[in-house]
């Protein structure tokens, strides 16, 4: 077990410096080599790159093939292979192998079947231009405490006042405001997120969200979605012609994540948070 986590993580170091190197965004942070534990029961152990796994094999020399491993994110991007030379100090990447539309993948894979390091590369620099920054968690006890990161604002900044966006009566609701922009995909129109707290019975916590158009702009884009992700459950809703806001309304318990996507064709932001 020591070997393979070894072999791990010299696998997804070499990958990542590379793609690095290639200015791609990569996340070691996230992936299971950080954990022994994992990374020692895997062949292989994932790398975080444009918000996207990748795998990365291991492969010592003489070996012609590897197995592949069930444990995929939806956003599985393929895998990688690395050969070592049988002193380990050096390993040559042999190539790519993409995830594949049918669901079951072979239990095991020659590298004869690998594609060109170039497919990979030309699928991530598209893909890099969709994703969007991801933001930092948020942690919404702080607002109760009035304690509210500097990019959260006070939705009368955006609004007036008759669309709804006065300073609330109830001293426990807050409400914040942040602007998302799409940039190019809606032709630099920006859209803002309205998030709404406050303190229900059973000490849950009601949460709103709200995609409202600004700067002069009245309706929102047709096909702007706005998604809730709970750790038990999801949910999503699409704005129509002539909407003028889309939203989705739930309740959570202190200590639960949830993430806040909007999301126009396939470039999405993404909001985190804790109860």
């Amino acid at each position: 077990m020591a070997k393979q986590v070894y072999l791990n993580i010299l696998a997804v170091a070499a990958v990542s410096h590379l793609l690095k190197w290639l200015e791609f965004e990569t996340n070691l942070e996230q992936t299971y080599s950080f954990n022994p534990f994992l990374t020692g029961l895997l062949n292989s152990t994932d790398l975080i790159v444009e918000n996207r796994q990748l795998f990365c094999v291991p492969i010592l020399p003489g070996v012609t093939e590897f197995s592949t491993t069930s444990d995929v994110a939806e956003n599985f991007l393929g895998y990688v292979a690395v050969q070592f030379q049988q002193s380990l100090d050096k390993v040559e990447i042999l190539g790519f192998y993409p995830a594949v539309a049918e669901d079951n993948l072979p239990e095991k894979m020659s590298v004869e079947y690998l594609q060109p390091l170039d497919n990979l590369f030309e699928f991530l620099e598209k893909n890099k231009q969709a994703v969007l920054p991801q933001n930092t968690l948020v942690n919404l006890a702080n607002w109760f405490a009035r304690i509210f990161e500097e990019i959260w604002l006070p939705p009368e900044v955006f609004f007036t006042p008759k669309l709804g966006f006065a300073k609330s009566s109830s001293v426990d609701t807050v409400k914040r405001a942040k602007v998302i922009d799409f940039g190019l995909l809606l032709n630099r129109q920006k859209v803002a997120v309205v998030i709404t707290i406050q303190p229900e019975v059973d000490e849950e916590v009601g949460v709103l969200v709200q995609v409202h158009p600004i700067d002069e702009q009245e309706f929102l884009p047709p096909a702007l979605r706005l998604k809730i992700v709970l750790e038990s459950d999801s949910e999503e809703v699409e704005a129509r012609a002539a909407d003028q806001l889309i939203q989705l309304e739930f309740s959570e318990i202190p200590g639960r994540y949830f993430s806040v996507k909007v999301i126009l064709d396939d470039a999405e932001i993404v909001e985190k948070f804790v109860v």
